[in-house]
């Protein structure tokens, strides 16, 4: 048994003994607690205390005694909830209702240790909370000390533990939580963040109080209806602002979680001050500075991705954010660097910013950063980032043909070698943004056997889905846009028909459209070089499955069946292209691989299921499904 035990045990049992006037004893219970001691001595000493009956010897004191004695009762509790293991007996003895009682009491000093002993009770104790949510069944208001003790007159200190309580007892508990709310908590916490700015600790355990609150999901609607938010902006520009600004941006970067807050902080002058406290940190190495940097930048960025803060900051290129987040592309210092890109990419979310920043020659800026860290593997934050941002500056079609003068298909290209999935999946998006409309691009790509032969690879990605979809599109993309011969024979040599003919079982409808396209192009231009991979892919079952599952979309329909139509149209209407194959193939010696595949479909049950389609609902799907049909019996006819 340790030293710290054996005192506590002993002094519990002379608890016991003068249980008539305990008061001795408890001063020396509560100075063995207050003294510096280790913190593992101390709990298994307390801990061993319980065992022995302690909290029920409390208890019995706490309901037969004085005033002056049932405060040091209270304040011993209070640290006794210090002890993790200690705070479930102290509710299952029934010492919540006695506190809750005592928050009502005249003595401050009374109220204060309540609220301290609750407090340290309900810290991380469900139990604990339930318990005061079933107790307090007047409603009495968790916050009631500020109001019966003079609001915010009254001493800082005893203030605090009013806010201790309302943290530690409230915290991850929804009934309590809307109770406060209800009760009118955000209103109590504005109030002390405007009076007591001076007082920093009492300041900040109100800013701990608003931190617990927006967590949870009750006090969205409360907190963007109260003056709460726009107080705590305000504190950024007070004299006494710096002291919180870590507190501060950690808040807000929280609540712009919320669209609607971030819309709200959006209107505000929070923008300017995170400028502010950037160029006031801005060259220092300390980790202090170094951290306000990160937070600001990160908070400015949360709220860019808001539709009213990128156009508030944007100022049709004269607001200061973004005239700061051009300057930073050129900073030394990265974390700059990686916020002005992010914030273009936000900024390129909106069509006409994006031709102001490809008029200001924000792109080519982009090119040289993404030059300067090309070889760097550990920068591929930086280049998903700028990656990102091309891909938003290249939707705009007018923009395509700047961004290709650029050079922003060579320069992008230079990470195709690059092994992270992320990176892949948004220079695929780049460059499939870039050929959409674009002939030229289209072909560069689309008739280069190293890169044609990388793209087909990371069709075949299984570990990403988003590479795999983004480089079919881009695959699909590339046959839709080049329509050139010599670009499907390369996807044909590249092994690029199956993703293809995968891609027209995708499970989003804009996929299946862009492959089915991309297969009636190479059907009606190539037939001969595509039939056997086609075959091979199991085209047919593609193509009976979908015309045959009643829930296919008409759209998905009538592209089905065009491209069956297509293909079975190419074949009857063309001969073998040499007098050689006419020969390999009357002599037996190689198989007519397009009629093949077109006898396949003939007798695969598709004819028959067009037959269902002609008397479909829909007239573009009846109409496809008749087109199809009167070449299906043409062929018969003529046999």
């Amino acid at each position: 048994m340790s030293e710290e035990t054996e005192d506590i045990l002993n002094m519990v049992e002379s608890l016991r003994v003068t249980s008539d006037e305990p008061e001795k004893c408890l001063d020396r219970i509560l100075k063995f607690l207050l003294i510096e001691q280790d913190e593992e001595d101390l709990d298994q000493a307390l801990e061993a205390a319980v065992e022995k009956g302690m909290l029920g010897d409390l208890y019995d004191i706490m309901t037969h005694t004085s005033n002056g004695t049932l405060c040091k009762v209270i304040q011993i509790l209070a640290e006794l909830g210090k002890t993790e293991s200690i705070r479930e007996p102290c509710v299952i003895q029934g010492f919540i209702p006695i506190l809750l009682q005592q928050l009502k009491s005249d003595d401050i000093t009374m109220a204060t240790q309540a609220c301290r002993a609750l407090g340290n009770i309900c810290f991380e104790n469900d139990l604990g909370r339930n318990a005061v949510d079933e107790n307090d069944f007047k409603g009495i208001l968790l916050f009631l000390p500020f109001q019966t003790w003079g609001g915010r007159h009254t001493a800082p200190q005893t203030i605090a533990c009013g806010f201790l309580i309302l943290l530690n007892v409230t915290n991850t508990h929804d009934g309590l939580m809307q109770k406060a709310v209800d009760g009118g908590a955000l209103d109590v916490l504005d109030e002390y963040i405007r009076y007591h700015q001076e007082d920093h600790g009492l300041c900040n355990m109100v800013l701990l109080t608003v931190g617990s609150f927006i967590d949870s999901e009750i006090c969205r609607q409360k907190f963007s209806e109260s003056s709460l938010l726009s107080t705590i902006v305000r504190l950024l520009d007070t004299h006494a602002g710096e002291v919180y600004q870590e507190t501060v941006l950690d808040l807000l970067i929280n609540l712009s979680e919320w669209d609607e807050v971030k819309d709200l902080l959006a209107e505000t002058s929070l923008s300017n001050n995170l400028i502010q406290i950037i160029q006031v940190n801005q060259g220092k190495l300390d980790p202090e500075s170094q951290q306000l940097i990160k937070m600001a930048s990160d908070l400015l960025i949360l709220l860019l991705t808001g539709d009213k803060g990128a156009e508030a900051m944007f100022a049709n290129g004269e607001g200061p954010v973004f005239v700061e987040s051009v300057k930073w592309l050129e900073d030394e210092d990265s974390r700059l660097q990686m916020a002005a890109v992010l914030a273009i990419g936000n900024f390129a979310r909106n069509d006409n910013h994006c031709q102001r920043l490809v008029e200001e020659g924000i792109v080519e800026q982009l090119l040289e950063l993404l030059k300067s860290h090309r070889d760097h593997e550990a920068d591929m934050t930086l280049h998903h980032a700028i990656l990102s941002a091309l891909r938003n500056l290249a939707i705009p079609a007018r923009n395509k043909p700047a961004l290709l003068m650029a050079g922003v298909l060579e320069t992008v290209l230079l990470l195709m070698s690059s092994e992270t999935m992320a990176v892949v999946f948004k220079l695929l998006g780049v460059l499939r943004m870039l050929v959409d409309g674009q002939e030229t691009a289209a072909l560069q790509l689309g008739t280069d056997r190293l890169f044609m032969d990388r793209l087909v690879g990371w069709c075949e990605v299984d570990e990403h889905a988003g590479v795999q979809g983004e480089g079919t599109r881009l695959l699909a993309s590339l046959v839709k846009n080049g329509r050139s011969v010599e670009l499907m024979r390369n996807v044909i040599k590249c092994q690029g028909i199956p993703p293809l003919v995968a891609m027209v079982s995708s499970e989003h409808l804009v996929m299946q459209n862009e492959a089915l396209v991309a297969l009636t192009l190479i059907c009606s231009t190539v037939l001969d070089e595509a039939a056997l991979p086609l075959k091979q892919s199991e085209l047919t079952e593609t193509i009976s499955s979908l015309l045959g599952n009643k829930s296919t979309l008409p759209e998905i329909l009538c592209n089905t069946l065009t491209l069956t139509k297509t293909l079975c149209n190419a074949v009857s209407q063309s001969s073998p292209n040499t007098l050689s194959c006419k020969l390999l193939v009357c002599a037996g010696r190689a198989t007519d691989i397009p009629q093949s595949l077109r006898d396949e479909i003939m007798t695969s049950g598709i004819p028959d299921i067009a037959r269902q389609l002609s008397s479909h609902e829909e007239e573009k799907v009846r109409e496809a499904a008749n087109t199809f049909l009167a070449i299906f019996d043409d062929t018969t006819l003529e046999r």
